[in-house]
């Protein structure tokens, strides 16, 4: 699977959970996943939910990884924050932003990962 369909299927589990939406940030936050051959962009506000090509480096987060690091990271196998001790992946961005990216990220595991 491709970073962009593993980046579309976040973004379709954030935009269907509806008790997401109190934590999500009135402006957009661009999250970056880079593997070794690919990248992908995904917009992440209030009012839309998108993979995008223009980003505000201001407010960036940053993950980079292996492939299986990031989808076990997208698909709710690891939280961000073992993958970090674990030096799977290494995140650069505000700490602000990786906090409400590590939430976000928790809060939309798929149910089969839910512990």
């Amino acid at each position: 699977m491709d970073m962009c369909e593993l980046v579309g299927q976040l973004t379709e589990r954030i935009q269907k959970l509806n008790h997401l939406s109190p934590i999500l940030p009135e402006e957009e936050l661009y999250v970056q996943f880079e593997c070794e051959t690919e990248t992908a962009v995904v917009a992440i506000s209030k009012y839309k939910i998108g993979q995008k090509e223009k980003i505000d480096e201001r407010r960036l987060v940053t993950i980079r990884g292996s492939k299986e690091a990031l989808e076990s990271l997208i698909n709710g196998r690891l939280k961000l924050q073992q993958q970090i001790r674990l030096r799977e992946v290494h995140i650069s961005g505000s700490f602000r932003h990786m906090l409400l990216l590590e939430s976000l990220l928790h809060l939309s595991k798929p149910y089969r990962y839910v512990c």
